[in-house]
């Protein structure tokens, strides 16, 4: 049995006997419920008439007040569990006491009967669904409460027939049924018990928390109006239900009063609700059997919500054309049938995002206080309508038409703000991430920072002096000249410089002669940079004096910041021996060097840095290859090109090709697909692209997706995606699904191979280790998101990946459902079912259903990962490493989104 219902609504081993158990405590409420409900129904229309139904209908809100406000109250105080079973042991006593009430009452004890039991309904219904919410998670929930509904229906249709059983065949009297129902009930309690215990074991404890503090003096119903006041969400599914509620009643109305028409006697008619409601259930399950999983996976929430207005509105139509019975059963039983299956699933995903302790306080007060409230408002209607203003069923029908179109709008709002609500959680985990770097520091905390032994405190304390808001202590700076690391040498003279800081050019003159370049020039910026009125007269004694470092920093300062009349005082003669200086201060001043000839368009420029070009010292180099990017000299692209396969120059080479723009990225697409350069040199291409985003770079990146190999067409996805976030591509979308449909197998197969354990060392092949697996896996699992976030919103795109990569359970799994209502159909039926394997059932399902892949052996698993197109695995570019792959979170440390 489990095997099949986790066949036909998509069960995980470990999830079906919790789910089996609470889908038999369904069964056996609604068999309780249907035990009652003939009996209400034909001893109030013998008793009192289908004329006085809508008086019941107001009493019912009226002793529904009441309760909900206990219930409430009792939920604030109570555990879950005791909760539940203490409201159902009060039920049972109830459904006792009422009985005995029969025995000596007169007629009004029809009144209460049908208000008590339509109170019993929602009641056992709300806390059942209060219990699933606590238990599963949203996405366990998209998969078990179709079931959970299908135990539903199955208890009405047993709970129909058994009346009809009890009643024409053991001549049960209708009253006796109340026993009854109260011994189910007590079965149903002992099932609950067993399935939360079972669930408390398996980990899924949420159910089980408080749900408030006993000392919290707040009144309940103002609580449960001011979390209603504050969502619009909840507000939305308050709209559906009391249109629902409204709707159904108004037809509930009309079948009834044709029905008592159409039977004379009291048995007839409690045989005919007893049969119908039966018949009804059977349609039920049908659908929710055949059609909801299938429905809930490719039309979404939104989809099923939208089914029930639709079907009413064609049997409203039915009734105003041809009133009588048969229109009368064809409306009240398509509306029930959807009602209790694809709507009320429907309806209880609608509260999965809301959380749990929201929910507790609202979710009883909505189901029994709106629902009688709204119940209560359509008793009014038909009592102006159907009584003061003398109206038919078929005039009836037109105001239900119209109902049921506001109800239709609403149904398109709340897909909205269902989404929204996991929207909002995954966001909030940005947010949080944003506040640690919020608290405000005094300016004792940045001069202990100042003298620090860490590196990054130093750092952190000169950005916060930069910004300029806070006093410079000119003497900690000062110390910082000396300190080991260029890079806080440099920035210390730069916040001297920014800051205004006079006083100090002694000490600074000495920087230039630092053995960093770049100490070099921003001591030059700080002593030449704020002088206006003679500056080039100061400049000029620097580039004549006899110290060939100062000499070199004056150049690197004209580069830097100069304009034409700064660059005519630089000679020829004056570069040339600085070039060919000697010893240990030469690889400084030849960098300074290469700065000057990246701005100076002279004849003699390429003879002087074809030697920097290929300089011993790699800071030389880096410089030089900065310089050819600011001269945009095309005859050096090949050059830079083989530069990006080298660690060392590889970064400068891109910033250089990048600045050539869109004139060379034809060039380097040639370069991209050409596989005679080395996978290292290939791989440093899509950064030069995203680094100058642009429609043309965005096509052909998009265009040579299809013929790269694995790591080179990861590394061309991150760069459309960094493109995408500048809003400069314009992607094919055929070419973008073709693409994320070869990443959702890989990852598929990655999942399969992770269940076969470690690589036996006699099974030959590339070793492949666990921890390289998970690397290829979230490497695909990157590239995924970011080829939806290339069809899609990417900063949602992102949010879901961040959640989802995130140690939170409760982040991943809004992920997953925040996914599931992002994407269409036929990515969701082959991505879903991989985000949420903890498993790998989903692996091996979607792999052989959709990929024809079935990795049963670590043979298989070489057989595909030779055929991958990855040199990481196949040898060619040596042993299989992590080389292009991440962790899963280097999209979030990209800070696309800052």
């Amino acid at each position: 049995m489990g095997r099949l219902l986790g066949s036909i609504f998509g069960l995980r081993t470990e999830e079906r006997t919790v789910a089996i158990l609470m889908a038999l405590y369904h069964f056996l409420l609604l068999v309780s419920l249907y035990l009652l409900k003939p009996v209400r129904d034909s001893l109030f229309l013998s008793m009192r008439g289908a004329a006085e139904l809508p008086f019941v209908f107001i009493l019912t809100t009226v002793v529904v007040m009441p309760v909900a406000f206990l219930h409430t109250r009792a939920g604030r105080r109570l555990t879950i569990g005791p909760l539940v079973d203490g409201g159902s042991l009060l039920l049972v006593v109830s459904l006792v006491a009422l009985r005995g009430g029969m025995a000596v009452a007169g007629e009004w004890v029809a009144y209460l009967l049908y208000a008590w039991v339509s109170i019993y309904g929602l009641l056992v219904t709300s806390q059942f669904w209060l219990v699933a919410n606590a238990i599963f998670t949203a996405s366990q929930a998209k998969r078990i409460f179709p079931l959970l509904s299908a135990g539903a229906i199955l208890g009405a249709i047993a709970g129909g027939e058994l009346t009809g059983l009890l009643v024409n065949v053991i001549d049960v009297a209708s009253e006796n049924l109340l026993l009854g129902a109260g011994g189910v009930l007590m079965g149903a309690t002992g099932v609950s018990i067993w399935g939360r215990q079972l669930a408390h074991e398996q980990g899924r404890t949420a159910g089980e928390q408080r749900t408030a503090d006993p000392s919290e003096t707040s009144a309940e119903a103002s609580g449960a109006l001011s979390i209603i006041s504050n969502s619009r969400h909840i507000q939305f599914i308050i709209g559906i239900l009391t249109l629902m509620v409204v709707v159904t009643t108004l037809v509930d109305y009309q079948f009834k009063t044709v029905a008592a028409r159409a039977f004379a006697s009291e048995e007839a008619l409690t045989t005919f609700m007893g049969h119908f409601y039966g018949r009804v259930s059977i349609v039920a399950l049908v659908v929710q059997f055949a059609l909801v999983p299938r429905l809930m996976r490719m039309v979404g929430i939104q989809g099923a919500l939208s089914v029930l207005p639709a079907i009413l509105a064609v049997g409203t139509v039915g009734m105003l054309v041809m009133p009588g019975l048969v229109a009368g059963v064809f409306l009240r039983g398509a509306g029930q049938s959807f009602k209790h299956s694809v709507d009320k699933t429907g309806r209880e995903l609608l509260f999965v995002p809301v959380p749990l302790e929201k929910k507790k306080r609202v979710k009883v007060f909505v189901d029994l206080f709106v629902d009688q409230g709204a119940q209560g408002l359509g008793g009014l209607i038909l009592l102006v309508g159907a009584y003061g203003a003398g109206m038919g069923i078929q005039m009836l029908s037109i105001g239900t038409l119209g109902l049921i179109a506001v109800w239709g709008v609403l149904t398109y709002g709340v897909q909205q703000t269902y989404v929204d609500q996991f929207r909002t959680k995954l966001r909030e985990q940005e947010q949080e991430t944003d506040d640690e770097w919020e608290e405000q520091e005094t300016d004792e905390d940045v001069l202990e920072a100042l003298c620090s032994q860490a590196e990054g405190e130093v750092r952190w304390a000169l950005d916060l002096l930069e910004e300029g808001a806070r006093p410079v202590p000119v003497d900690a700076l000062l110390c910082l000249l000396d300190h080991p690391t260029p890079a806080v040498r440099a920035q210390t003279i730069r916040v001297l410089r920014v800051r205004e800081v006079a006083e100090v050019s002694e000490s600074v003159a000495m920087a230039l002669r630092d053995p960093d370049p770049d100490v070099q020039l921003e001591a030059a910026r700080y002593l030449y940079c704020q002088l206006t009125d003679n500056h080039l007269e100061r400049l000029q004694e620097a580039l004549d004096h006899d110290d060939p470092q100062i000499q070199a920093a004056a150049v690197a300062l004209i580069a830097e910041e100069g304009g034409l009349e700064e660059y005519r005082l630089v000679s020829e003669s004056l570069l040339r021996r600085l070039v060919n200086t000697e010893g240990e201060q030469g690889r400084e001043i030849r960098t300074q060097v290469a700065r000057i000839l990246g701005v100076l368009d002279r004849s003699y420029r390429d003879e002087l840095l074809h030697p920097l070009l290929h300089d011993e010292a790699p800071s030389v180099v880096r410089a030089a290859i900065r310089a050819v990017g600011r001269g945009q000299r095309r005859a050096f692209v090949p050059m830079l090109v083989r530069r990006l396969g080298d660690d060392a120059f590889a970064s400068s080479a891109q910033k250089a090709l990048a600045s050539f723009g869109t004139p060379i990225l034809g060039t380097l697409y040639d370069h991209l697909r050409d596989e005679t350069l080395s996978l290292r040199t290939r791989l440093g291409i899509p950064p030069i692209f995203a680094a100058r985003p642009s429609q043309l770079g965005g096509r052909l990146l998009v265009r040579s997706l299809s013929g790269l190999c694995v790591p080179l067409r990861h590394a061309t996805i991150r760069a459309l995606s960094t493109m995408q976030a500048s809003g400069a591509v314009d992607v094919d979308p055929d070419r973008i699904d073709s693409v994320l449909e070869i990443e959702i197998e890989r990852f598929a197969a990655f999942q399969q191979m992770r269940r076969l354990g470690t690589a036996p060392s006699e099974s030959g092949g590339t070793p492949v280790s666990e921890q390289q697996l998970v690397a290829w896996r979230d490497e695909t699992l990157e590239a995924i998101f970011r080829l939806l976030g290339l069809r899609y919103d990417q900063r949602d795109l992102y949010d879901a990946y961040l959640g989802l990569t995130s140690e939170n359970p409760v982040l991943r799994d809004s992920a997953v459902e925040f996914v599931d209502n992002l994407v269409e159909y036929r990515v969701r039926r082959a991505l879903l079912p991989l985000l949420d394997d903890s498993s790998g059932q989903g692996a091996g399902q979607v792999g052989r259903q959709l990929f024809n892949l079935h990795i049963q052996s670590w043979a298989q698993a070489r057989e595909y990962l030779t055929g991958i197109d990855d040199p990481r695995y196949d040898g060619s570019e040596g042993e299989p490493s992590s080389e292009g792959a991440t962790d899963g979170s280097v999209w979030a440390a990209a800070s696309l989104y800052p």
